[in-house]
Order: structure tokens, then sequence, then C-alpha cells
């Protein structure tokens, strides 16, 4: 009787490590699966992931085990710890997933080591006495999301072996096509946008390839080319993401790109890079990597690149004439943006796009630096930029049903990107104008400053604010207040769909709302 009461414990014990570690695999996998930034979130959230309720329930079997050594009334403790199991994988409810969890190859792997580490306890429990591995077990339930650090450390090796041996097979695909060009595209922000524009035009003369949605990591770059380029690409567009210096580096080491875009070096990531001077650094190695018949094409507007000293080939585009390509007669219009590009020894182009805001205009100049560089005609950059269509979720128009327009800008946020967003808002100047945001992350020590600047620039810009967040919107909703903003036109919500019902109670058909970040479940 015994041994089915371990037993029937451990499957128990399986059930419960199952639900809770899979959300913090969850929690891994939108860190990317760095595990000091694991750790950072556990600290943010040690009050949910060591439960006060789940320490008494669990301690209750532990305290029976130790004060029975044997006896028919041992058997009251397997029972008591059967009951508090079944209790905790009820009461263990699935979180709301805005970004759905993936069961990947590596995953599988983590579950794999997960189950032989739990069959080896089984069979200690089996052959030994199993009161002791089950007192093991429950300690070890208290600190369930622990495992997870735990056990990827133990598969590390695994894993570097397994990306060691796909960025060896990307490296050797990308040598077989000795005709290929890589453009390499990085920055604080705009790397996505400035990518799919890029993509857009140059498609009309090329057989592009481009880093899908926002994979700009090592490995998702590594994925891209293994598993969609091919002999007939002439142009693989390359979207490189950092969080750590170093990061782009080991990017190029692998795509050796010959051009280079610069979007803009500014405050973000600063929780891991530490220092703007880290952020700079580490985007000027796509640039050093540039070899010496390469271009590196970069946003004058920014202050940061122009403080650079950038020494390799350069070419300058911005909105003023002290770029190389710049863009005047700027229209911008609740439909999209007019505006002609000033080139080099040649007529200016007249662009047409659907695309709103300053930046875009920005992305588009670079594009048509890169085009007229790479040998594209007027017509074809002409009919490319018509062609352009918002990125999802980066200041994409959306009519509603009731007549009602939502500017979606909606992925992760940026300081220039969200003054741009509000910008946008701005201009409806005829419109119940709203916006509901979460801030901006990822700001180190910056983030109580920054985000109270975008709380007074939102007080100017809006009609009615929605905060998403009470804790994390609290630098915001300063700034709002000190600007003298009506309490009564504000409110906080305790989640997305708390916002999105407000949103529903005081929208209009004359309403334009702008959904500013969308943070994931990593931050709320």
């Amino acid at each position: 009787m015994e041994k089915v009461l371990i037993n029937f414990s451990l499957i128990l014990i399986l059930v419960y490590f199952y639900k809770i570690t899979r959300h913090g695999l969850h929690i891994l996998q939108l860190e990317n699966y760095y595990l000091d930034r694991y750790v950072v979130w556990i600290k943010k959230n040690i009050k949910k992931v060591i439960s006060i309720r789940n320490i008494i329930l669990l301690l209750m079997p532990i305290i029976c085990f130790i004060i029975i050594k044997s006896g028919k009334l041992l058997l009251i403790s397997y029972i008591i710890e059967i009951l508090v199991f079944i209790y905790l994988i009820i009461k263990t409810k699935k979180p709301k997933e805005k970004k759905a969890f993936v069961v990947t190859a590596r995953i599988k792997r983590v579950y794999v080591t997960y189950l032989v580490l739990f069959v080896l306890v089984a069979v200690i429990a089996n052959i030994f006495d199993g009161k002791y591995a089950l007192i093991f077990l429950n300690i070890c339930a208290i600190f369930a999301y622990f495992f997870v650090y735990i056990v990827n450390l133990i598969n590390r090796p695994i894993e570097k072996s397994i990306r060691k041996g796909f960025c060896i097979k990307a490296k050797k695909k990308l040598k077989e096509i000795p005709n290929l060009k890589v453009i390499g595209i990085t920055g604080s922000y705009g790397k996505t946008s400035t990518k799919y524009v890029i993509n857009t035009i140059l498609s009309q003369k090329y057989n592009t390839l481009m880093t899908p949605e926002s994979y700009n990591t090592t490995m998702g770059v590594v994925r891209t080319i293994n598993e969609k380029l091919t002999s007939l690409h002439q142009l693989f567009i390359c979207e490189m993401g950092a969080k750590y210096v170093g990061d782009i580096k080991e990017i190029t080491d692998i795509v050796e790109p010959t051009y280079g875009v610069l979007t803009a070096i500014g405050p973000q990531h600063l929780d891991t890079f530490k220092s703007l001077e880290n952020v700079k650094k580490t985007k000027l190695e796509l640039v050093d990597s540039l070899p010496e018949d390469g271009i590196a094409f970069v946003n004058w507007e920014d202050e940061n690149i122009r403080n650079s000293n950038i020494t390799k080939n350069v070419v300058k585009f911005g909105l003023s004439k002290e770029a190389d390509y710049y863009a005047t007669n700027i229209n911008i219009t609740e439909r999209g943006s007019n505006f002609d590009v000033v080139i080099p020894g040649k007529a200016p182009i007249k662009i047409r796009t659907r695309l709103l805001g300053d930046l875009n205009v920005l992305n588009v100049v670079g594009a048509v630096a890169i085009a007229d560089k790479l040998g594209l005609s007027e017509n074809e950059i002409k009919a490319g930029a018509k062609y352009i269509r918002p990125v999802p979720h980066r200041l994409e128009l959306k009519q509603n049903a009731n007549g009602s327009i939502i500017i979606d800008d909606a992925y992760n946020s940026n300081v220039k990107g969200a003054n741009m967003a509000l910008e946008v808002l701005k201009s409806f100047v005829d419109k119940k104008r709203i916006l509901i945001t979460p801030g901006i992350v990822e700001l180190g020590n910056k983030s109580e400053e920054i985000n109270k600047e975008l709380g007074k620039k939102s007080a100017k810009c809006c009609d009615y604010i929605i905060l998403v967040g009470a804790q994390q919107t609290v630098p915001i909703y300063n700034g709002i207040i000190e600007s003298g903003y009506p309490e009564s036109q504000l409110y906080i919500a305790k989640n997305l769909q708390d916002a999105l019902s407000q949103m529903n109670k005081i929208i209009t058909p004359n309403s334009v709302v702008l959904l500013e970040n969308d943070l994931p479940d990593n931050y709320l």
C-alpha cells in the first residue's frame, strides 16, 4: 500500500511541476533564453514565484513525514501529500498568454532533462525510503521556478554545441552563394520597419530574402539562412538585434555583410547594456565588420551617430541638407506621406507612400539611398515605394466597424517611436484622441525619467489616456498629473483586457485610438 501511495504522489508531483515549469519556460522563452534576464524576472516577481500559501501547504506533509517515522499513521502522511498536490494542481491555472508558448526542439530537450531527473528520483524513492524522496521533491516544488534555471544550466553545453552546428551550417551555405550580397541593418529603433521598406524597394530589381518579422537574434538569422536562403537569391537583408555588447559582431561574423544600415543609437535595452556608450559600441560593430569596399548607410539625423567618428565609406541619409540623401517638401496626412528625395547628381524623386510619421519618411530615404547605390532606376524606386505597406503593429492604421480609427503601434516601443506616434495622434485635430499604453521598458536607470517625459508629452496630445498596469505606469502617471492633465480623463487599467473594456465605454465614431506598446507576459 505504501508503494502505491508513493508512486501516486510522484505522478501528482510530476503534473504539478509541469504546470509550474511550463510558465517558467514561457517566461524564459520571452527572454530569448537569457538566464540572467530570467533571474531578473524572478526577483521582480518573487511573491508570485514563491507563494506563502504553497509553502504552508507543502510543509504540512514534510512535517508529518519527519514526525511520523513508521507505522500505519505514516499512511496518513502520504494521503495528506496526495491531497495537497491535488489541491495545488487544481488551483494552478494556466496564465493568459499574449504571445503563445512554443514547444520548440529546445523546449523538448528541457522536458527530456526534467523527465530523466524525475525518473532518477522515482527509482530512488522505490528502492529506498520513499518518504525522504517526497520530502526532497516537496522542497523542490516550493522553488519550482528555480528549476527552470537549473535544468537550462544543465543543458547549456548541449545547447551550445547545437547552436554552433547551426551557425557552421549557415556560414557554409552563405559561402556556397558567392555572388550574394548581404545588407545588415541595426539600430536602437526602426530596424524592422527599415528592413521591410528596403526589401520592398530592392525587390523591384533583385531577388531578395529578408529575415522575417522581428527575427534579429543570432539564431533567428541562422534559422532564416538554413531554412529559406537559396542559390536564386541575390540580396540577403538581415536585421540584427542586440541586448549585450558583442551580439552584433556574433551575427556579422556569420553573414559578413557588404552593406550596413545604422538606423539610430539611443537608450534602448539599458537594463542589459548598462550605458549608452555600450549601446553605441555594439551598434557600431556592424560598421566595423564591413569590408574596405563596403558602404555604411547612416541616419544623419541621429546625434549619437554623427558623433561616432565613423571612418568607413559612409552614405548619410536624413531630413536636412547635411545628409547626402534627404527628404524635402514633406507632407504627412492621415492617408500617408508625400515628399521628394534629393539624390546626389540626379533629379529628386517624388515619393508617395501610405506610411505615417517622420521616422518612416527617414526609413524610406535610407532605402532610396541604398537602391540608388545598387543601381535601381527612378521608376523602380517609385514603384517600390508605392508597394510599401505599414509593418504590422507599427503605426498601422485600422478602421473600426463603428467608423473610429485605431493606430496600432503595439510592437515593443522606443523613445523616438513613441514620440512620433503621439505626434501622429495629435495630428487628428478634429477627433477624440485616446491613448492606451503601458509605457516603455528596458530603459535601466533611465526608465523613470523617460517615462515621466512620455507622460508629459501624452498630456499635450491626448483627450483621454488609459495606462496599462498600476505599478508599471507610475512614472507616466506622474508626468501626466504634473502637466495639469484632468484626472477625470485618465484611467489606470489592470491589464490590456481592462484597458480595451474602458476604451469601448468611451469610444465614439469620431475617435482615434493609439495603441502604444503592448508588453509581453514577462513585463505585466
